[in-house]
């Protein structure tokens, strides 16, 4: 039933049961809802890739139970907000990724330590054939043929029939050649457990390479374990330098910032002298025209002094004149009297 839904969610979009109204909203960004995999977003979810490989039950790779929609991927890679969701998702697909190379990384050093162990305690060889059954009948059916003939060439040379013998020995010869270019297009080989190999990339062990099993051993690195743990740790190697970089850039945005304050700062601190003697230039414009006030003022207190004083003196001689009239007119009506 859920393997249905997610065939569904996949095919028709996360919406396809909402109503017109919700899907409207969620138009464009049905990728950030919680059931889908972000993963897969990004490009790569190991459980999805890998959760059909003979070591998914061996080690603890988990399993995706979340929407791997081509249709989510799509949007997605349309949003124009994909950058700041690719950070978010990155941030938490980094620590998954890390953790899986440590435990393939265990792998590796478990399955050496077992090889070693094998080595110590085995020297015997054992002879690996390539030929398939059908093939190992028809050599078997030869070579039954061929010894056939040898008995029957014997008999022949003991009854005195040379011709016979020598005839039942060149088939003999004819089967025995046969079979070596049978046994030639399908080889055996003998290993012992010291030639045991263990995958750096993936943890797996296996036999060592020889001249007889090349093909064999380079299928290991096409098989879908070891590339799917080649190609987590490349993508390890490639969130972390893309997160190097986005430190780098921040840095030096920051320092750029911080340079322009101290710029702005500096060129405040050489505004401020020349503001400061704009000031002294003022204070003292300020201070000698408190002096003309000063003395303007003082003036006028003098002008007013001095016409108080001018006025006391005119009351003054207009009193001595009036008191001399006074004194006349007095003299004058004694006269008369007498």
């Amino acid at each position: 039933m859920d393997d249905a839904r997610k065939l569904l969610d996949s095919l028709m979009g996360q919406t396809r049961d909402a109503n017109t109204e919700d899907a409207k909203k969620m138009k464009g960004k049905n990728f950030t809802l919680d059931n889908v995999c972000k993963f897969h977003l990004l490009g790569f979810c190991p459980q999805h890739e890998l959760q059909n490989s003979k070591l998914t039950t061996k080690r603890n790779l988990g399993e995706c139970r979340k929407v791997h929609s081509d249709a989510m991927v799509a949007e997605y890679k349309a949003h124009p907000d994909k950058e700041k969701y690719r950070t978010e998702y990155e941030k938490e697909f980094l620590p998954f990724l890390e953790a899986q190379v440590r435990e393939a990384d265990a792998w590796v050093a478990r399955e050496r330590a077992n090889a070693q162990k094998a080595t110590a305690n085995a020297s015997e060889k054992t002879t690996i054939s390539t030929m398939p059954d059908s093939v190992k009948e028809q050599v078997e059916a030869l070579t039954q043929d061929m010894n056939k003939m040898m008995a029957s060439a014997e008999e022949l040379a003991e009854k005195g029939d040379i011709e016979g013998s020598q005839f039942k020995v060149t088939l003999a010869e004819e089967i025995k050649s046969k079979v070596k270019d049978i046994e030639d297009k399908h080889p055996s080989y003998t290993v012992t457990l010291r030639e045991e190999w263990v995958c750096e990339v993936c943890g797996t062990r296996t036999e060592a390479v020889t001249e007889q099993n090349t093909t064999r051993f380079q299928a290991h690195f096409t098989g879908k374990v070891h590339l799917g743990y080649a190609k987590i740790r490349e993508w390890v190697k490639d969130i972390r330098k893309r997160q190097r970089d986005a430190d780098v850039s921040r840095s030096k945005k920051e320092e750029a910032e911080r340079e322009e304050r101290r710029r702005r700062r500096a060129s405040r601190s050489r505004d401020r002298p020349s503001k400061e003697a704009d000031g002294e230039k003022k204070g003292d414009a300020d201070r000698k025209a408190d002096t003309d006030r000063r003395r303007r003022r003082s003036r006028s207190r003098e002008d007013r002094t001095a016409r108080d004083d001018d006025r006391r003196r005119d009351r003054d001689r207009g009193e001595r004149r009036r008191s001399r009239s006074r004194g006349g007119d007095r003299e004058d009506r004694g006269r008369r009297r007498g």
